[in-house]
């Protein structure tokens, strides 16, 4: 298999694990030791993108971004002494990265609590072995796909905890927000909690300076690590603000694609914050310069660890990167998690009601006149104080009995359970025995419905853009996210959620936070551009390969689904309520097992 850009795999100190190690790739170095001189962490990491220090029997590194210094490192290293207290080293450094520890041969690994940067471990010749890729370790241990796990992938909406579920026999996923602990002798590893959420009490332009302070903070690290810094530069709120605070003072090349689409007004806004940002080249490319939506998948290698809506991305995320490597980048900036960080959601209401009821009130009528809101359904779902499993529960007896619910989305521990048409039997089967299974131990993120809420579209996110970071790395280029990076995430969460979602504003913390930084006309701006047109474009052009997808498709050949109503689609034009959302997640299944399953 590819294993992209970078890669990694942490071993425990035992002979055993040499020979592990062995059996990597070709192309993975042993990049950190242990002291004994055997290998602690091996793979392929860009020198810049790794730290490391020494001092006794502890050897501490940092892998991704980070704004540590080798001095900083040093004095964290020389006086740890148990692995288990290095909670608070995890959000003392600004960036996105990993964390590894090993202290006297125990080990700590672990990722980030967006899960953009992930953890995975499994048993490899009685060790265990840990690993920022599921297929790696699958590779290790001798690759076996999970049927039900798979299924529970055609699924739209996977409720916690079933997006953590690992596609590979034998390979378990740590949690956003945990930490994997190994003991000395490789043996009885146990997952811990590191990470906890703010308290949701700090008033908006308190946390807008906070913000502020700490985006510039992540687009510094990230400007430490890179001789080029590229962005995407959409005209949204979220891509606009880091290119700005990257360009204040450093040449930074900004990318906005233009298309036929009268409603996408990306580029006009563009345009507007780049004439206020002197250090910023402003490129601009058409639509047309790039595979359409769609194309280029017949013979698509999936890069991703599991199945992904990255996947269907590749062939315009690779012309992309083409153009940004082209202008010299070595790192290229996205706002993506922005959506998810700065917007907060409706869930919030339910507490709100209860806190503030005068006010829920008021918004709730002006929901109402701003939307079609159905308020006897609002009502009934904001009134109702059933805990996390007693929703999941009722969402799979609707599912099971097909009783629909009458309840508002917008206002609930989250989406409502469906299966695809396309199900075969017996992947129906394996898909109820899961959420069967799940339900019986549900437990939310968070307390409250809000904030559970607002962490599982974090972690969602987290795991979309780190298939979409796998996609389009390479050696030497990659892409960041700073709006996934933990502290970044930490001072949005912290905000009022009555201040951070309104019906009134859009994204009204980041533009607080970039009042100094952006004209006031653009972020005045109010309208988002969808890619409807241009998605419905090239499914007109791309149909009839779709459809010869479907004719040799390798779920199919495995029981999973039956192609005959995605062909059917495959005739029939593009909708957004039929062509969107449950057949894409089909479509990049269906391309994920075929190339990585055979």
């Amino acid at each position: 298999m590819e294993f992209g850009e970078q890669y990694f795999v942490v071993l425990p100190d035992h002979p055993r694990a040499v020979a592990a190690a062995d059996r990597l790739p070709p192309d993975a170095t042993p990049l950190v030791s242990h002291r004994s001189g055997r290998p602690c962490l091996a793979g392929r990491i860009p020198p810049a993108q790794l730290l490391q220090a020494r001092a006794g029997e502890t050897v501490l590194a940092v892998v991704g971004i980070c704004s540590a210094t080798q001095a900083d490192l040093d004095a964290q290293a020389a006086r740890i002494t148990d692995p288990a207290r290095l909670d608070g080293l995890s959000l003392r450094w600004s960036g996105s990265y990993h964390l590894i520890a090993s202290v006297g041969g125990r080990l700590r690994v672990q990722g980030t609590a967006s899960g953009l940067r992930r953890i995975s471990h499994g048993t490899v010749d009685g060790l265990t072995v840990a690993a920022d890729r599921t297929d790696l370790l699958a590779d290790l241990i001798g690759p076996e796909p999970d049927p039900g796990a798979l299924a529970l992938r055609l699924l739209e909406n996977l409720p916690h905890p079933l997006p953590e579920r690992s596609l590979w026999k034998g390979v378990e996923t740590v949690p956003p927000g945990s930490w994997l602990s190994v003991p000395a002798d490789g043996r009885g590893p146990a997952v811990h909690p590191w990470w906890q959420p703010p308290l949701a009490e700090l008033p908006l332009p308190d946390a807008a300076v906070a913000l502020h302070a700490e985006l510039s903070a992540a687009v510094g690290a990230r400007l430490a690590r890179t001789t080029r810094l590229t962005g995407d530069f959409s005209g949204g709120l979220d891509s606009t603000s880091l290119l700005a605070l990257a360009a204040k003072d450093t040449p930074v090349v900004g990318f906005t694609m233009a298309n036929d689409d009268q409603a996408d007004d990306d580029l006009h806004w563009a345009g507007i914050a780049a004439a206020g940002l002197p250090h910023l080249r402003h490129v601009v490319f058409g639509s047309d310069e790039v595979p359409g939506f769609f194309g280029g998948l017949t013979d698509l290698t999936a890069l991703t660890d599991e199945p992904s809506l990255a996947v269907l991305s590749t062939p315009r995320l690779h012309a992309m990167r083409e153009l940004a490597v082209g202008h010299g980048s070595t790192l290229h900036l996205d706002g993506l998690g922005g959506d998810q960080a700065l917007t907060g959601h409706f869930a919030s209401y339910h507490e709100l009601l209860r806190r503030h009821p005068l006010m829920a009130l008021r918004r709730l009528r002006t929901i109402r006149l701003l939307s079609r809101l159905d308020l006897g359904a609002s009502l009934r779902t904001l009134l109702d104080g059933s805990s996390y499993r007693s929703w999941f529960t009722a969402e799979l007896n609707a599912l099971t009995t097909g009783r629909a619910r009458r309840r508002n989305r917008v206002f609930d521990w989250g989406g409502g359970l469906a299966l695809p048409d396309w199900l075969t039997p017996e992947a129906s089967d394996l898909v109820l025995a899961e959420l069967r299974a799940a339900g019986e131990h549900a437990r939310p993120l968070a307390p409250s419905r809000g904030r559970h809420s607002d962490l599982a579209a974090v972690q969602d996110a987290g795991l979309l853009v780190r298939s979409l970071h796998q996609v389009v790395g390479r050696p030497g280029y990659g892409g960041s996210s700073p709006f996934l990076d933990d502290r970044v995430i930490a001072v949005c969460l912290a905000v009022r959620p009555e201040e951070r979602v309104t019906p009134w504003e859009f994204k009204p913390l980041i533009k607080s936070a970039m009042a100094a930084d952006l004209p006031r006309r653009f972020l005045e701006r109010r309208t988002k551009a969808d890619g409807a047109m241009i998605a419905a474009e090239g499914f007109a052009r791309h149909r009839l390969e779709l459809d010869r997808i479907w004719q040799t498709s390798r779920l199919a050949d495995l029981g999973l689904i039956d192609p005959a109503p995605l062909r059917e689609l495959c005739r029939r034009p593009y909708a957004g309520a039929t062509h969107g959302g449950r057949m894409p997640v089909a479509l990049s299944t269906e391309l994920w097992a075929r190339d990585r399953l055979g």
